[in-house]
């Protein structure tokens, strides 16, 4: 589960936390079982002021409250094919909701399989040979690649990117609120 919360005050600070990241771990067989854990479970992004949020302004209808990194580890019982989704409600097909009509990206940085580099592609990206994205989409469910086809490992590492935006007109405000975001990772055995 994923919370994002922001504190904020007409024009003075904001606070934003990352908590309960969990990764739930989901499995076909017994004798293929994976368990997965975070790096963190806090991501704090302090206290800012209006300020120095729009300064993070990608372009003028939206802000970014910053990039923080996580990383997800499934260490599974056998050698195994595993695929990678997070669930949460979809803002549109690349993000996730938060803040009312704000959203969060999640970006694939790095990954590894069992200590090797690899790439993450949807099945989606193989039906279509279309290169596969770093971004980690709604409805997306990722697997590590060895030339062309599934990679089986036991264990995976992989690098995420978080970034949260909301729209310029959500910063004014004249009374304390919260902006939050849910959802979990999920690691797959196939």
């Amino acid at each position: 589960m994923i919370t994002m919360k922001i504190l904020r005050r007409m024009g003075a600070m904001f606070g934003m936390g990352l908590a309960a990241l969990a990764a739930t771990p989901a499995h076909a067989q017994a004798s293929a079982r994976c368990d997965a854990q975070l790096s963190e479970s806090l991501v704090d992004y302090g206290r800012m002021t209006r300020a120095q949020l729009l300064e993070r302004q990608p372009d003028p209808a939206r802000a970014s409250l910053g990039k923080r990194l996580v990383t997800l580890t499934a260490v599974c019982a056998e050698r195994t094919a595993v695929a990678l989704s997070f669930q949460g409600a979809a803002a549109d097909d690349s993000g996730f909701r938060f803040a009312g009509n704000g959203r969060f990206t999640l970006r694939i940085v790095q990954a590894q399989l069992d200590g090797k580099p690899v790439r993450l592609a949807g099945s989606h990206a193989d039906a279509t040979n279309s290169a596969p994205s770093s971004l980690l989409r709604p409805g997306d469910r990722m697997s590590p690649m060895d030339g062309a086809g599934l990679a089986q490992g036991q264990r995976l590492t992989v690098q995420l990117e978080i970034e949260p935006f909301v729209g310029v007109a959500a910063t004014r405000v004249g009374a304390e609120s919260t902006w939050e975001g849910a959802g979990r990772f999920e690691v797959l055995s196939r």
